[in-house]
């Protein structure tokens, strides 16, 4: 899973994720933002996920819904109307990477320590 950070035009920070992943660039652009308060509750309740303090965490946003466990996570999002406590069929394929995708729950942390340190340096 590849990533950038880069400013906008706007002076807003932009997450930019590989092919496959886009919809977790778009959940940290987005959702997260640079809102100091979220971005440290998630990496809290990733820090509990690790020392098997909980077993499963649900973040609902405006646009999107994160969904992580101990091994990994989804972002979905809001318009594809899935319902986010079921856990998707097997073999189900969604064919809008925008607005879906899934990585390891180390690879998000990883993600989201660049994404804090980017919007705060």
């Amino acid at each position: 899973m590849d990533y950038e950070f880069t400013i906008d035009d706007d002076e807003q920070p932009v997450a930019k994720f590989s092919l496959g992943h886009e919809a977790i660039g778009r959940w940290l652009s987005e959702e997260l933002c640079s809102n100091q308060h979220i971005i440290t509750e998630l990496l809290d309740n990733i820090r509990r996920l690790e020392q098997q303090e909980i077993h499963q965490h649900h973040v609902r946003g405006s646009e999107f819904h994160l969904r992580l466990n101990r091994d990994q996570i989804e972002v979905i999002g809001l318009v594809l109307d899935i319902d986010v406590d079921e856990e998707l069929p097997e073999n189900t394929s969604l064919y809008d990477h925008e607005l879906y995708a899934e990585c390891g729950l180390q690879d998000l942390k990883q993600a989201v320590l660049g994404w804090q340190g980017f919007v705060y340096s």
